[in-house]
């Protein structure tokens, strides 16, 4: 069942005003389309999420970090190609997984690679039960330990957080340690990066692009 046309898709434009579900439903410009879809999530999920990145005002790391995994698997559901993954019969189960690493990888050059071995071995030591050789990168780590371990209990497993870490994140002794405001701050840059591909209609076949119509077209028809 779709949500109905008087819901509000995203916050008040100046010089258009409220925007609802049915307003977007009749849109035929792709974008137009693309151009509401980055207000709704600027307007519904950056500029909500922003206050509590301000730690002068709010120290929240912990909610912050939760928040900013929410963001990315997000966006990740917006670039990546959804269906694809139901239809096949291992992806369809990981689709959370392979949306949320798919922004990790972009947070940094170094998390798409792989644990080294010393890690693992390391790693292996604190956790002997947990299968740690699945794990293909540092982006994946992130998800499994990081993302599922606060959303699933709201505590750390493995990948912890400082806020006064002065790299983004540092890989030691077998866990990871992470600002969160580093976290936030880059996912953000992501999020830019990602919708100037999404809006840049000259690229033939862009992928972005053809997977965020999708998305679009799911959000306000199913």
């Amino acid at each position: 069942m779709p949500i109905a046309d008087h819901i509000t898709f995203c916050p008040k434009i100046e010089g258009i005003g409220e925007v609802a579900f049915g307003d977007i439903r009749q849109l035929e410009d792709d974008d137009q389309k693309l151009f509401f879809l980055k207000k709704r999530l600027e307007g519904f999920l950056i500029q909500q999420i922003d206050p509590v990145s301000e730690r002068s005002q709010f120290f929240s790391p912990f909610p912050l970090t939760v928040l900013t995994c929410v963001a990315a698997e997000t966006l990740g559901r917006v670039i990546s190609s959804v269906a694809k993954w139901e239809e096949d019969k291992h992806s369809k189960h990981e689709i959370s997984k392979l949306a949320s690493v798919e922004i990790y990888k972009k947070l940094d050059k170094k998390l798409p690679n792989q644990l080294t071995k010393d890690f693992k071995m390391e790693m292996k030591a604190i956790w002997p039960e947990d299968d740690v050789k699945k794990i293909k990168s540092y982006a994946e780590l992130f998800h499994s330990y990081l993302r599922t371990s606060f959303m699933h209990g709201y505590r750390a497993k493995n990948v912890y957080l400082n806020a006064d870490l002065e790299e983004g994140w540092v890989a030691e002794n077998g866990y990871l340690t992470i600002n969160p405001y580093w976290f936030w701050r880059e996912y953000k840059r992501v999020f830019e990066e990602s919708f100037n591909e999404i809006l840049d209609k000259k690229k033939m076949n862009n992928r972005y692009r053809i997977n965020a119509l999708a998305y679009l077209h799911r959000l306000i028809h199913e």
